[in-house]
């Protein structure tokens, strides 16, 4: 039986693969011209669209705290050893957590394929990474 990826490592790709996504699409359509046609007038409020996206990821992060306290409690009373369903359960909530971080860079990028300005594509990449640090598999040592 194929043993599950550590939380730590699953995030640490999710962190990686955000950076390298952001950069691709920085670099290969930050200066291209506006591939969707939209009215002006709703690239100005590409921003606000961008920040309402970050709110699914942050109501969802309570679930996934939740998780991640029940693992290390179940950790620590196993003497070091995870609960495999509690486990599986953390693992479960990452990936769902980390697909809805990327909400604010999928619209930052319609945001830049419609025109829009460079600098808030680089913020929606800046609040998506801000959300996955959000949600680390760990907490700090007491």
């Amino acid at each position: 039986m194929k043993n599950p990826p550590q939380p730590v490592m699953l995030w640490g790709a999710q962190v990686a693969g955000t950076i390298a996504i952001a950069l691709a699409i920085y670099f290969f359509l930050g200066n291209s011209a506006p591939l969707i046609l939209v009215d002006p007038e709703w690239t100005r409020q590409g921003f606000v669209g961008i920040l309402a996206m970050s709110v699914p990821a942050l109501w969802y992060l309570r679930k996934f705290k939740r998780a991640l306290d029940a693992d290390i409690a179940a950790a620590r009373a196993r003497g070091g050893a995870p609960d495999p369903l509690l486990r599986n359960e953390l693992l479960r909530k990452l990936s769902i957590g980390g697909a809805l971080c990327e909400l604010p860079l999928a619209l930052g990028v319609i945001y830049l394929l419609a025109g829009g300005e460079k600098r808030w594509f680089i913020g929606a990449a800046c609040i998506t990474l801000a959300l996955r640090l959000s949600y680390r598999p760990f907490t700090k040592l007491s």
